[in-house]
């Protein structure tokens, strides 16, 4: 059975305890008659239900001995001790110190602070504690009883982890406003009724035509902005959303709504429960500081970021464009503010159409790459907050913490004096030059196969320092790690099997979210944000990669190949001109060192190897520039083309092609530039073509810089950003403030005056500067390597052409 209640078939109140299975969503603690109460917003397959954990402390540790200066006496009633079985890193006993109250921790930590005594884990939340002490992520089985208050509240003594299927309701919102911020209208897309919310009155359906074409859109009407949000706050309570998508949608949308019912004096309940939409800090209006309590915020923006999705600019215009090859339903979305303001007041019908078409298309974007899989699997894999997105030292804590505390230690105290930097990947010297036939051959999960290989973790090496040499495997910069049950290798060696069985079930989203915390494990360990960071630990990742790195290189090379670059946890290797089967080769080439791994590994230090050399590509055409005005070879920069089966492909690495401020013209000359190199077409006729072209002012479109401002122009410490620059005189010569504010899109040339904004030039466009920084810094590499000395005509030549 589910669970018993009143709602519920079978309830019976003298059966205790009962058990609820159920999705968390939010998480909070709150302060309830001097008491802490930690308060869990689930979802279960019979609605939302509140539950509620008493007697659950705000906590920390402390070294034994320090407890006694540590507490103030006669104040046993709100802090107390309480031994255990547990050590420092130090290998010194610990007590925990429980607090009645939050605010009676905070008063805890500034007393061991001007004390000098270190605490441990005081910055680990209650309502996280409860919940990743006991191995619950996102999906938990509470036992306990229901409230007499109603179905609706349960009372918790006890909870374990599950696995469950339970729908979410998930809605996309979008909300246009004036320039000045007046809510015009609300759009509310996907599992509910599509319709918008706006201000003014007509019929309940408006028509729309655009492009020739028909568009019907519900529409609920409201007199002023005031009823608007009264609307949206019952929309809340009937169609009860688990999850709500946007773009920008915390920083903006809820922001704004936030706003302007202060403004009325109004508080927007639009939490579940009837609970206000509010913020832990009232002026920082961020993803981290949102309190909607029990549904879940998903940002567009934010999600393709946490996903690995690279796009130009992250406008929803944009993305859509290239995610689902449409736009938004308006002539100019990179100036949209007075168009909107146009139609509110002459064509609420086209407003309202473009108002459902933003919120259709952050829906199909969601449901395009998946990004609510993505979430939830990220959640299921971490114990993070279902939404919280990046936290990547937050999630290592939640994995590590639990197996930390079964092996006897509790976490260390941040470091006030840390250790040196840790290197970098290895990256080699390159040899430049134009090749056929280069294999790439990559080591999967380098850093994460290096931890599990080499026994890398953070109690390993407290272990291992005290412990015989032949007892532990040596590191770098003195490390040693014991073989003694390590808990990072273990926690590396299960996710890699989450991600086997998410790829043999084609999960997608499960096992990009475990690749991208696997690969995380290692930035954490160097993060000096980190608690467990030691320059030993991170060292001991990066150096090992190193030695993999120079070692391949000289395996591959011992069999008559040479390498040209390597980089992190690549290798390039040239086969020659004439290279017979190179995807066999580059195969057996994989095996050899695979092998040679194992059997070192296995025979010099008695270790298991999880290095794993793949085959990834194989270049048929391949360029390494040098570095401009040397003859030295570049890094992390190059072209290749190769066959996937269906065409030829061109991949750009660290080139221009890829680069958000470089103008449109440079990216397309860039990219035939490639493409007739690798043909073996006449180079020489197109450059002299573009250059004609650039001067006589042909190719004007393409010389536009477009750019959103990150902050407001007021904002800026320094002034030469030419997209800065161009905003400061938009602003000038418009007399428009908002063109300067933080989103804003930016469109601009270079003139002879510098950076201008499009359309308020007061010089002409400068074809030198757009040569000369533009073009040029394409043409070199190519031009030096086929040793062809190219001399720009100049637009007074070009004039008598």
């Amino acid at each position: 059975m589910e669970l018993s209640s009143p709602c519920y078939p079978g309830f019976n109140e003298s059966l205790a305890p009962i058990l609820l299975r159920g999705r968390v969503l939010t998480r909070a603690n709150v302060q309830r008659s001097g008491d802490t109460v930690l308060e869990y917003l689930i979802k279960t397959v019979n609605g939302p239900v509140k539950v509620e954990v008493h007697n659950q402390r705000p906590m920390a540790f402390c070294h034994s001995d320090d407890v006694e200066r540590l507490l103030v006496e006669g104040a046993e009633t709100e802090v107390w001790s309480h031994p255990l079985e547990l050590q420092s890193f130090s290998r010194q006993p610990v007590h925990a110190i429980y607090c009645r109250t939050g605010l009676m921790l905070k008063r805890l930590v500034n007393r061991a602070q001007e004390l000098g005594i270190a605490l441990y884990e005081a910055d680990i939340k209650p309502e996280q504690r409860f919940l990743i002490e006991r191995f619950v992520a996102l999906d938990a089985e509470f036992f306990g009883h229901f409230d007499s208050s109603g179905p609706s509240r349960f009372v918790a003594s006890r909870v374990r982890a599950t696995s469950q299927h339970i729908p979410l309701k998930a809605v996309s919102l979008d909300i246009e406003c004036s320039m000045s911020g007046e809510l015009y209208s609300i759009g509310l897309y996907g599992d509910c009724e599509p319709k918008v919310i706006i201000v003014g009155e007509g019929e309940t359906e408006l028509t729309c035509h655009r492009d020739g074409v028909e568009h019907k859109v519900a529409v609920e009407w409201a007199c002023d902005e005031v009823a608007l949000l009264l609307s949206l706050q019952r929309w809340f309570m009937e169609v009860d959303p688990d999850i709500l998508l946007g773009w920008a949608v915390v920083t903006f949308d809820l922001s704004l709504l936030w706003r302007r019912a202060k403004h009325h004096g109004m508080r927007l309940c639009i939490g579940r429960f009837g609970k206000p939409l509010a913020w832990k800090v009232e002026d920082k209006h961020r993803p981290e500081t949102l309190d909607l309590s029990g549904r879940v915020v998903l940002d567009g923006i934010d999600w393709l970021k946490a996903a690995f999705y690279q796009f130009d600019s992250f406008a929803l215009d944009r993305v859509a464009g290239e995610l689902l090859g449409e736009g938004k339903a308006i002539h100019n979305p990179d100036d949209r503010g007075e168009e909107i303001t146009r139609l509110f007041r002459e064509d609420k019908a086209a407003l309202a159409y473009y108002n459902l078409t933003d919120c259709r298309l952050v829906w199909d974007i969601f449901q395009k790459t998946d990004l609510i899989h993505f979430a939830l699997e990220r959640a299921r894999l971490t114990g993070l907050e279902f939404g919280r997105v990046g936290a990547s030292i937050a999630a290592f804590n939640h994995l590590y913490l639990p197996h930390l505390h079964r092996a006897g230690f509790v976490a260390p105290a941040m470091q006030t004096v840390p250790g040196p930097d840790s290197p970098g990947g290895y990256v080699m010297d390159s040899v430049p030059g134009l090749y056929r036939n280069v294999l790439v051959l990559d080591y999967k999960s380098l850093y994460p196969s290096i931890i599990r290989t080499f026994l890398i973790d953070p109690k390993g090496l407290v272990l291992g320092l005290s412990e015989p040499e032949a007892m532990s495997v040596e590191g770098f910069r003195g490390a040693r790690f014991s073989r003694q049950s390590p808990i990072l290798p273990k926690l590396v060696a299960t996710l890699a099997s989450r991600r086997e069985e998410a790829k043999a079930n084609q999960n997608g989203p499960m096992s990009q979210a475990v690749k991208i915390i696997m690969n995380s494990l290692y930035g954490v360990l160097g993060s000096r944000g980190c608690v467990f960071h030691d320059y030993r630990l991170a060292s001991s990742i990066t150096l090992r990669g190193h030695e993999i790195m120079r070692t391949t290189k000289a395996w591959i090379e011992a069999e008559g190949f040479q390498v040209i670059y390597g980089d992190t946890d690549s290798t390039f290797v040239w086969l020659g001109d004439e290279a017979g089967n190179a995807k066999a080769t580059g195969r057996a080439l994989v095996d050899m060192v695979n092998q040679r791994w194992r059997e070192q590994l296995r025979e010099d230090k008695g270790l298991e190897c999880f290095l794993e050399l793949e085959f990834e590509r194989h270049f048929e055409q391949f360029f390494m520039p040098t570095l401009r005005h040397s003859t030295e070879g570049s890094k992390k920069r190059y072209v290749g083309l190769y066959d996937n089966g269906n065409e030829k492909v061109l991949v750009f690495k660290g080139m221009e092609q890829v680069r958000s401020d470089w103008s449109p013209l440079a990216r397309r000359v860039q990219y035939e530039l490639y493409r007739r190199l690798f043909q073996q077409e006449n180079l020489t006729e197109y450059v002299q073509e573009v250059e004609k072209s650039l001067y006589s002012g042909e190719l004007d479109d393409e010389l536009v810089f477009h750019k959103r401002l990150k902050r407001d122009i007021s904002q800026y410490t320094a002034k030469s950003a030419p997209h800065v620059k161009a905003a400061a005189l938009l602003v000038s010569a418009t007399g428009d403030a908002n063109r300067g504010k933080r989103g804003a899109a930016i469109r601009y040339l270079f003139t002879k005056a510098g950076a201008e904004p499009l359309g308020f030039q007061s010089q002409p466009i400068d074809y030198d500067y757009y040569y000369d920084r533009q073009l040029l810094p394409i043409l070199e590499p190519i031009l030096a390597v086929l040793k062809i000395n190219y001399q720009k005509s100049g637009a007074e030549q070009l004039l008598l052409i």
